[in-house]
């Protein structure tokens, strides 16, 4: 559970994963795209509500909380998902599983890059981290528009070097490295911390779960991707559409 001192500020909080490896120096043809998604919440419901309900499913099928929900480690059935070798099981878990994320309350806001197109049109390429962090930013900022709403943002720890990196993109946008005001970023954006796997962190596992989907779309979205259509339906969206709100996808 996340504790805050703060009182009587109207909080949001959004949890980030990845899906994907950011390097640029070998590209694997499998899978081309770096994805970076966001679940955001209402503190107060994350806390009280989805985060509750999210252990009661791993209670429900594993009769332990501590487990970590990975997208990779679910379809491949490994580590504690190899139950769900059980086809029943397995149809059963999913059926769940879908319906929760329907269920809960939450937008989702990505960015994505095809990393092939990017190296090839762009001879001095930014790292693909990075880059998604500031389009994320951005959507953000957009996405709070006018409330006077702040948002904490918890990401998945990727080493000490990485954070400090990470960290530093932070304090460029919110000084002013974007098309918004310093006034408006450092008034929307009030914290950034980085949080272990093993810390169990329910919001970090629903954006690992989402972000897997909206890259396997990202390279073919005539295919079938039944994970995606769920997904889709809590993108953010503006008169009716996602792309370019809840998900930037670049070039």
């Amino acid at each position: 559970m996340i504790i805050l001192n703060e009182k009587d500020i109207p909080l949001k909080v959004a949890f980030l994963d990845e899906s994907g490896d950011h390097s640029l120096n070998k590209i694997d043809p499998s899978y081309p795209v770096f994805v970076l998604a966001g679940c955001i919440f209402d503190f107060d419901y994350y806390n009280n509500t989805a985060e509750p309900q999210i252990m009661a499913l791993k209670q429900k099928y594993f009769k332990r909380n501590d487990i970590i929900l990975r997208s990779y480690d679910i379809r491949k059935q490994k580590n504690a998902f190899n139950i769900l070798v059980d086809k029943k099981l397995r149809e059963a878990f999913y059926t769940d599983i879908n319906e929760l994320i329907l269920s809960l309350n939450f937008t989702v806001i990505a960015a994505a890059i095809n990393k092939t197109s990017l190296k090839n049109q762009y001879s001095d390429s930014v790292n693909p981290y990075h880059l998604c962090f500031h389009f994320f930013f951005e959507r953000v900022i957009m996405y709070l528009g006018k409330s006077n709403e702040k948002m904490l943002l918890r990401i998945e720890s990727r080493e000490t070097h990485n954070d400090k990196k990470l960290s530093h993109e932070y304090e460029l946008f919110r000084a002013g490295s974007s098309r918004f005001p310093p006034k408006e970023t450092q008034a929307k954006l009030a914290d950034l911390s980085f949080n272990q796997k093993t810390q169990n962190i329910a919001g970090m596992q629903l954006a690992d779960l989402v972000a897997y989907p909206i890259g396997k779309w990202i390279m073919n979205n005539d295919g079938e991707n039944k994970a995606f259509k769920i997904v889709e339906k809590k993108l953010h969206q503006k008169d009716g559409k996602y792309m370019g709100y809840g998900l930037k996808v670049f070039p």
